[in-house]
């Protein structure tokens, strides 16, 4: 039997049901893939509050029935495809599959096929590839706004997986990265591991401001290097802060809206005409469209292999195990996740091991 997450009027609840089949009338591009790992990301929550334009796209019969989950590690079973055959390890080409599920029956074009013979990678560890580690290393190398070994840059959501698998891959490149957290109790261990793992500076939003505000003296926490590029993932007020951080000609990429699609930040002449700062979007999707299927999955498998070789290590996560789960233990998982993001800055991502 196959299992599903599914969103109800209620919240979520777990579903027991037949596993799909591939049939003769099946098209001519359909997967069966078994989902092996799927992370639960803070878009999903989002998704799940109504606090996101993106939605869900499967739904579960007879009940039709929302699927969330927005990546994975999958295995394929079975395909009609000639583009997949059983035993590829596959990732989600574009997010939005309803991923929270043991099987899924799949367009292939839905899909980008893990190269094979990879070295040993763990279902986690690749469930981090699609919306982590891929979304770092664009961002890093994005031709509209070109990186020299020495730039400094300047990062939100600082504990988030993009930002910790960037700081990695940084380091290779000598890009010095400055990470904004949210504020807590004690920053403390927060900033020692991100600074371990090679960020040139850690400051908490309320450290950030004090550094910007010409009324008081500053703390030193800022790195006095012209910071070059600015990549948000939260928008509003941290938004503001990072744009006001940049030098001159500086670019600033919205690249998420953790702080809700209604988050706005106020554009001034000072940005426009004085300082001459440069607004652009980023969509992971369309950077992969533009590179095609065999550029994407040569990519793929390069991080994978840095998985293997160590040059890249995942987050901390808490796993949990759908085959072991109690009654009732997943939903529970699962809504504390959403508390958390909720009330608790840099909270472990959760991952449901799903086989």
């Amino acid at each position: 039997m196959a299992q599903s997450l599914v969103q109800t009027g209620t919240g979520c609840q777990l579903v027991t049901h037949p596993i799909p089949t591939l049939s003769p009338d099946s098209p001519p591009d359909s997967v069966l893939v078994r989902f092996l790992a799927s992370p639960v990301n803070r878009v999903d929550l989002m998704v799940l509050n109504n606090q996101y334009p993106l939605k869900p796209k499967y739904t579960l019969p007879p009940t039709n029935h929302p699927i969330p989950g927005f990546d994975a590690c999958a295995l394929v079973e079975s395909s009609t495809s000639p583009l997949f055959h059983p035993g590829d390890l596959a990732l989600p080409r574009d997010l939005g599959l309803g991923t929270w599920r043991t099987h899924a029956l799949l367009p292939a074009h839905s899909l980008l096929k893990l190269p094979p013979n990879l070295p040993a990678l763990s279902p986690t560890d690749a469930s981090l590839i699609r919306s982590g580690a891929l979304i770092a290393h664009l961002l890093l190398n994005n031709p509209s706004t070109p990186l020299h070994p020495g730039d400094h840059i300047i990062l939100s959501a600082g504990t988030s997986t993009v930002s910790q698998f960037l700081i990695q891959l940084a380091k290779n490149r000598n890009i010095k990265p400055i990470l904004i957290i949210r504020d807590r109790a004690d920053p403390a261990p927060v900033k020692k591991e991100l600074l371990s793992l090679g960020a040139a500076a850690v400051l908490t939003e309320s450290e950030l401001e004090k550094e910007l505000d010409s009324s008081s003296p500053a703390a030193g926490l800022l790195p006095k290097q012209p910071i070059v590029l600015a990549l948000d993932s939260v928008f509003g007020k941290v938004g503001e802060l990072l744009a006001a951080s940049l030098a001159p000609g500086g670019k600033f990429v919205l690249v998420g809206l953790l702080a809700g699609p209604k988050a706005s930040i106020p554009l001034t002449t000072q940005h426009l005409f004085t300082r001459q700062l440069s607004f652009l979007p980023f969509r992971g999707s369309e950077h992969l469209k533009r590179m095609g299927d065999e550029q994407t999955e040569r990519l793929i498998g390069d991080i994978a292999r840095m998985f293997a070789d160590g040059t890249l290590k995942s987050p901390k996560v808490k796993v949990v195990e759908w085959g072991n789960a109690g009654e009732g233990e997943v939903e529970e998982a699962l809504k504390q996740a959403v508390e958390m993001a909720k009330g608790e800055a840099g909270h472990v991502k959760t991952v449901w091991k799903l086989t």
